[in-house]
């Protein structure tokens, strides 16, 4: 096995890691908003407790969790890139007007990889970065962000391509923030899964 294919592997597990977090907060979720259908409170303070529950707390773990799955994708990238890529850190350190997902599969369909078959994931991605810098940059409020048309666009992009698929993916609230749905989350792992397994298949490596 080659310090290549242990590196994917490792990328692979942690990824999985990343995954099964979210999927135990989830169930937690679930379970706790199951409960209060059997709590005693009144349908007033069953609904408040409901806010509370998914569009706050539920909400900011997302919103976390979609940082962390775009950081884990960047990393992911440079690592394979560096092992693979010839002068790489040097070429990724070069200023460009493209976003760094962009910047670094240009780097990859350089060296042989094709993103075509993944043309859809890739274009999520880019997408939920722009959902994830609305979040970083303004907390997830779009009229307190730089370029609020951008967050419209893309989660416009986002319910409509998915739009037969009947998930849950984000809404912008009649107060103008982002409320993430619990697909979401979902859809970033496995779009980075996607885009991690092409860029694994360079053919311009340094082993």
């Amino acid at each position: 096995m080659t310090n290549t294919q242990k590196l994917i592997g490792y990328l692979s597990k942690k990824l999985d890691s990343v995954y099964q977090i979210y999927a135990s907060f989830e169930n937690n979720l679930i379970e706790n908003t199951i409960s209060l259908t059997n709590s005693g409170l009144s349908e007033k303070d069953i609904g408040r407790a409901y806010h509370q529950i998914e569009y706050i707390e539920g909400n900011l773990f997302r919103q976390a969790m979609l940082i962390m799955v775009c950081s884990y994708l960047e990393e992911a990238m440079d690592l394979i890139g560096e092992a693979v890529i010839s002068e790489y850190p040097a070429k990724i350190s070069k200023k460009t007007k493209e976003n760094w997902f962009e910047k670094r599969k240009k780097f990859f369909e350089e060296a042989g990889v094709s993103f075509k078959e993944i043309k859809d994931q890739c274009e999520r991605i880019n997408d939920l970065l722009v959902v994830r810098n609305c979040i970083v940059h303004s907390g997830g409020r779009i009229d307190k962000y730089r370029y609020p048309a951008q967050v419209e666009e893309a989660v416009e992009r986002l319910k409509e391509r998915d739009k037969d698929r009947n998930v849950n993916l984000v809404e912008i609230t009649v107060d103008k923030f982002l409320y993430l749905g619990d697909d979401l989350v979902v859809t970033a792992i496995i779009s980075s899964k996607e885009i991690i397994s092409q860029c694994s298949k360079t053919t311009s490596g340094k082993e």
